[in-house]
């Protein structure tokens, strides 16, 4: 027969057990001795950071419980004597291992029906309380900067920037320095590799994060307006202009930011150096000044003095606008980050196109691992999205076939060069992967060229990459366009 009393003691053992699980959750120390300073329980950070185990300490004084570690007199011995609470103290011990251990500890005393009971006593490690004042620092770090980017409309930190490869991460801890002050700075990176993140997460570190970051991509605006974008108009200055604050005007206070510099034509070039200097600009078609008061941040394709020795880049300029430089190394360089980046974009499009798509299987890691990325970081993202587009539901891994055709093409073409130089004789060097994936690019972008006439738009679209990176392959392979 079931008795009310055994429901009571059922309910009171599931309490029990309840306490005991959130108490094991805290992140402070605590544990319970008698009046004997006998050890009655103790929660898992106790046991995870004395390496004491339970089974072994309870029913056991403290100093025998604990004997292998050079402890101070016990804390809980003065709630024994006086009954009183204690006052917090620093508490400094070895453990098993003869590493030191700081507490903060604190004890106080359990009355049942008058009588003292037990003691139960609190403990903060020093060392773990720091670990967690650093996680609130840091939070408290990006919710600031979640706030700013609000307001400047610049949604990226350096915090958004992903990759844990030793290159990357010494490169943000390197652009964090330079935020501080409102020095320029120079980006160079291959196309693709993030350029405008780092700039807008300087900006966001920066003491200006309040202020506009105002970004114009020089090779995107034709070079007879490129000069009216940055310096602003006056109505008449010449057919069709109308009164129109420049760049330079509307990122006062705040960051301008010149993607593909090497874009820029060498007059301009010249003009912009001197605003600088001077620290004012003038609207075309006006003899006004207004004040330039704005931080500077540009960023090349190339590697800015390879631009100065073939005349591209202004070496007065470069001086002026690379104070500080930031180089971010091609995704071809970063294995680890690749990996890492394909889970960030998998998981990304799966909650954009509602998908549970899982991972890649071996044979597209180990193709990512050893393809070279000359798109980079953004044609890394365009075949996970690609891949994605065309998995069929239900399906949860990523092959081989799922990726664009021009990666699966330098793939098969790797494999087919790879058994050409094992069965040939006359070969007299083994071509290294890099200089195979190099070569399939060339014939792919060329062959692609031809089929489209040179259709820069269709042929990009065909590559599945943006027309940038395409221009950037043409002068990198030395194709000249055919005369008509």
């Amino acid at each position: 027969m079931y008795h009310k009393n055994d429901k009571n003691l059922e309910e009171l053992e599931e309490k029990i057990l309840l306490y005991e699980e959130i108490l094991d959750k805290v992140l402070e120390g605590i544990y319970i001795t008698d009046t004997e300073d006998k050890v009655i329980w103790f929660n898992k950070t106790v046991e995870l950071l004395d390496g004491v185990k339970k089974e072994e300490a309870i029913g056991k004084k403290q100093a025998q419980a604990w004997q292998y570690m050079e402890l101070p007199a016990s804390v809980t011995g003065y709630i024994i004597r006086t009954g009183k609470q204690s006052k917090e103290q620093l508490i400094t011990y070895k453990d098993l291992h003869n590493k030191t251990i700081s507490v903060f500890a604190q004890a106080y005393p359990f009355y049942y029906q008058n009588q003292l009971k037990a003691v139960y006593s609190l403990a903060n490690y020093v060392e773990y309380s720091e670990k967690q004042l650093n996680k609130i620092s840091e939070y408290r770090k990006r919710f600031l900067d979640s706030n700013a980017r609000v307001v400047n409309n610049a949604p990226y930190t350096l915090y958004d920037v992903i990759g844990s490869s030793s290159a990357m991460i010494d490169l943000v801890s390197k652009a964090r320095k330079v935020a501080i002050n409102k020095t320029p700075v120079m980006l160079y990176g291959e196309t693709g590799t993030g350029k405008e993140i780092f700039a807008q997460g300087i900006h966001n570190a920066s003491l200006q994060h309040d202020g506009k970051f105002v970004a114009i991509n020089c090779a995107a605006i034709p070079e007879n307006l490129l000069e009216s974008f940055l310096f602003g108009s006056v109505k008449g200055a010449y057919t069709g202009a109308v009164d129109k604050p420049g760049l330079l005007e509307d990122a006062n206070g705040g960051t301008l930011f010149l993607d593909e510099l090497n874009s820029m034509p060498l007059l301009l070039q010249g003009k912009l150096l001197r605003v600088f200097q001077e620290k004012q600009a003038c609207r075309i078609g006006s003899n006004r000044s207004y004040p330039v008061n704005c931080r500077l941040i540009s960023a090349t394709n190339q590697d800015p003095r390879e631009l100065i020795h073939d005349g591209i880049l202004r070496t007065d300029l470069y001086f002026r606008l690379a104070v500080l430089t930031l180089e971010i190394p091609p995704l071809a360089k970063r294995d680890k980050d690749v990996l890492e980046l394909t889970r960030f974009f998998i998981n990304r499009y799966n909650s954009e196109y509602n998908l549970q798509i899982h991972s890649i299987d071996d044979d597209v890691e180990q193709l990512f691992l050893n393809y070279q990325w000359p798109g980079n970081v953004r044609e890394l993202d365009n075949a996970i999205e690609y891949a994605m587009n065309f998995l069929s539901r239900g399906r949860a891994i990523i092959h081989q076939q799922d990726l664009p055709h021009y990666i699966q093409n330098a793939v098969n073409q790797s494999h087919c060069n790879s058994n050409t130089f094992e069965s040939s004789q006359s070969e007299p060097k083994q071509r290294t992967l890099n200089e195979v994936l190099a070569e399939t690019e060339r014939h792919l972008v060329k062959k692609t060229l031809e089929e489209t006439n040179w259709n820069i738009s269709r042929a990009a679209k065909i590559l599945g990459i943006h027309r940038e990176a395409l221009y950037y392959r043409i002068k990198k392979f030395g194709f000249l366009r055919p005369s008509q």
